[in-house]
């Protein structure tokens, strides 16, 4: 199972394989075991790079983040989006937990990074709801709570993304101009 190959080739294997299982098995967390053999390293290998594997579920989640990020943030990629949202339709029931589970927090702060990395206008709170309101979204509707198309949802996140972005920006404008009494 030992391999010579430099660490940032082990660990896109562990996440190549992490991902190969989560879409091969439709668990969003799949078995160590199974991780371990798919990926060909030891246990203690993939704890020295991740430290459970919410940390990888995390990390394998950057990819789609960073398409949600771009999308809601006027960096275009409405069809990537789209595809996404049809990728989370198909993997609705393995991805429920993950969008509404304790994980879920751990979710909206690294899309909440995305989305500031992208919008350096936005502050960090600011940052944090819109991500906030993405995850709702996206749960809502996979759910079955709130149907609509994949394309209809793309639309809908990229508005309102859009609209608490203005509403952010007019209220960061209104603050700066209040008196300080005013201010909590």
């Amino acid at each position: 199972m030992a391999t010579n190959r430099p660490a940032s080739q082990t660990r896109d294997a562990i996440i190549s394989a992490f991902n190969r299982l989560v879409l091969s098995t439709r668990r969003a967390r799949p078995p160590v075991g199974q991780l371990l053999r798919e990926a060909g390293v030891a246990r203690s290998t993939l704890y020295k790079h991740f430290d459970d594997r919410d940390s990888l579920l995390l990390e394998a989640m950057n990819g789609p983040l960073s398409i949600i990020a771009n999308a809601t943030m006027g960096n275009g990629g409405r069809e990537r989006l789209v595809a996404l949202l049809d990728h989370f339709w198909e993997q609705r029931r393995s991805g429920a937990d993950v969008l509404s589970g304790p994980f879920s927090a751990r979710l909206m702060r690294a899309l909440a990074d995305l989305i500031q990395q992208r919008a350096s206008d936005l502050d960090r709170n600011d940052a944090i709801r819109i991500a906030e309101n993405q995850i709702a979204l996206v749960r809502l509707w996979v759910s079955g709570e709130t149907p609509a198309t994949a394309s209809e949802l793309a639309e809908k996140m990229i508005a309102s993304a859009q609209a608490q972005r203005t509403a952010f920006q007019l209220g960061s404008a209104a603050s700066a101009t209040a008196p300080a009494s005013q201010k909590r």
